[in-house]
């Protein structure tokens, strides 16, 4: 049985595990505009009586370990989450301690991914999140 202890030790560990590992992204989290009268939904400007969703991001940058799929561009067909990977999709692996609330997209290397399923990791507590990212064209 998991102690405390044990899941401690295991989020200790994976710092060390992902250490050299870990590449700097730029998180896009969703800033939410002004709430439209007739709908009740959230958008960010108005053009006479209709909204017009313009949306505005914060950024944030944080470590993240960033695995491109070989196997996708090799012709395989994997799929993860029920997601079918195409080529070029990334799988990017979070701390726990990131907040994911409203983040849809991610910057790295100057291009913009969308994030296409966020998993929850660990044994015994959640200490990632796995995603699978998509270019966005």
């Amino acid at each position: 049985m998991l102690t405390n202890d044990d899941i401690n030790f295991i989020k200790a560990n994976r710092i060390e595990i992902t250490e050299n590992r870990t590449v700097p992204v730029v998180l896009l989290r969703t800033l939410p505009g002004d709430e439209d009268p007739y709908t009740g939904e959230f958008a960010d400007e108005y053009v006479g009586n209709y909204a017009m969703s313009a949306t505005m991001y914060a950024e944030e940058t944080v470590l993240a370990v960033w695995k491109e799929y070989s196997s996708v561009a090799n012709g395989d067909r994997s799929v993860i989450g029920g997601v079918e990977l195409q080529q070029d999709d990334v799988q990017m692996t979070l701390d726990a301690s990131v907040d994911m609330v409203g983040i849809e997209r991610v910057k790295y290397l100057g291009e913009t991914f969308e994030i296409i399923t966020v998993d929850r990791r660990g044994i015994g507590d959640t200490n990632r999140y796995e995603c699978v990212v998509r270019r966005v064209v």
